[in-house]
């Protein structure tokens, strides 16, 4: 996260953005070749901020903020290379902001092809015209130096710099949820032996790691629920949710035979993917959530904000705004700490991460 030290107030308005508009922020997304075709994996470029929602109808809203600080670039030709890292990565729309005005004319041009060419102040304005909350350091969330400590608190630890430089960067670029959802338990499965309940930074990596999971349960409950019949029976649900974690049915014949074909190989390259461990409990998990698809989604926020509480400066203004934002939605907590328990079961983590997230949820309400 060394970029962090560049363009900072923009990328802290890009992270209020969209918060005001209910949208998950990542910081410097790295981008990857559609296709490595060498041994080593290439970033060939970054996304300063990227903004994704989950839409009702289940299809994210991805969005693009560009921040720079250097005009050796027309922002018109800015505009066109968002524009092609746009169509690349599937977004929607892109915000450039730069540091002096464009023209008018680059302006209307740029909004040709879904762009906005704004300086500071003027997105300062569009931002505010969403919500006047905009210019208002209400949550943890709003301050970009709790986004930098948190990252920054892992930079002692190789693994764990590792893993939370995927759940930066691999997982909102991932664009197959299902396999999002695959690889997620896999890296958490690396890692877990790096996290300690003990010390408050791992705890903050726990909590944020369980903040992207519910960004890809959100996704996967909104595809899920426009296929699956609510009464469908337990043993037709299984098997659905089955072929949709692995791709679809011909991908899940193929996995068990490749499985079975190298499950004797002495060639210690091949590997096999992992089972879906305590799938009796995702199934039970992902049930419970089909109950309230939409509330699944409002869960990262909060459980965001008690990640940073590890890490920053408590704010009692700040715990009371996730004190009220929970105890509007019952669904929050008891989505969020289901969800816990399904990630410490599947991966064998300690369940004093368990126990906490629920004494936090106590002491917020309690304020």
């Amino acid at each position: 996260m060394s970029n962090f030290d560049k363009d900072i107030h923009q990328k802290e308005m890009a992270i209020r953005y969209c918060l005001v508009n209910e949208i998950v922020p990542f910081l410097e997304v790295n981008i990857q070749n559609y296709r490595e075709l060498s041994d080593t994996s290439t970033v060939i470029t970054d996304i300063d901020v990227l903004g994704i929602k989950v839409e009702s109808f289940g299809r994210p809203k991805k969005i693009i903020f560009d921040c720079k600080t250097l005009g050796k670039t027309s922002p018109i030709n800015r505009a066109f290379w968002a524009s092609g890292l746009m169509h690349f990565t599937d977004c929607t729309e892109a915000f450039v902001i730069l540091r002096k005005k464009a023209s008018e004319a680059h302006r209307l041009s740029a909004r040709q092809i879904n762009v906005h060419l704004f300086d500071e102040q003027q997105f300062a304005n569009y931002g505010e015209s969403c919500s006047l909350d905009f210019r208002v350091d209400y949550s943890y969330s709003t301050s970009i130096t709790n986004w930098i400590e948190l990252f920054s608190s892992v930079s002692g630890n190789t693994k764990l710099g590792q893993f939370v430089r995927f759940l930066n960067s691999d997982i909102p670029a991932e664009k197959d949820t299902a396999r999002a959802f695959r690889k997620f338990l896999v890296a958490l499965e690396k890692v877990k032996g790096e996290l300690d309940p003990e010390k408050a930074k791992h705890k903050a990596v726990f909590n944020y790691a369980l903040s992207i999971f519910m960004y890809i349960l959100a996704k996967i409950i909104h595809d899920f629920r426009g296929v699956v019949d609510y009464e469908v029976n337990e043993r037709e649900y299984e098997k659905l949710m089955k072929y949709y974690i692995w791709g679809g049915r011909e991908s899940f014949l193929l996995k068990n035979k490749m499985k079975e074909l190298f499950s004797n190989s002495a060639d210690s390259s091949v590997i096999s993917e992992p089972e879906i461990k305590s799938w009796p409990k995702y199934l039970e998990l992902t049930r419970k959530l089909l109950d309230s698809p939409g509330d699944v989604q409002k869960c990262i926020l909060p459980v965001r904000e008690i990640a940073f509480m590890d890490i920053a400066s408590r704010s009692i203004d700040k715990d009371r705004f996730s004190s009220r934002y929970i105890s509007n939605n019952k669904r929050v907590r008891q989505f969020s700490t289901s969800t816990a328990k399904y990630l410490i079961d599947a991966v064998r983590l300690p369940r004093d991460f368990s126990v906490q997230l629920e004494c936090i949820f106590d002491e917020i309400r309690e304020i």
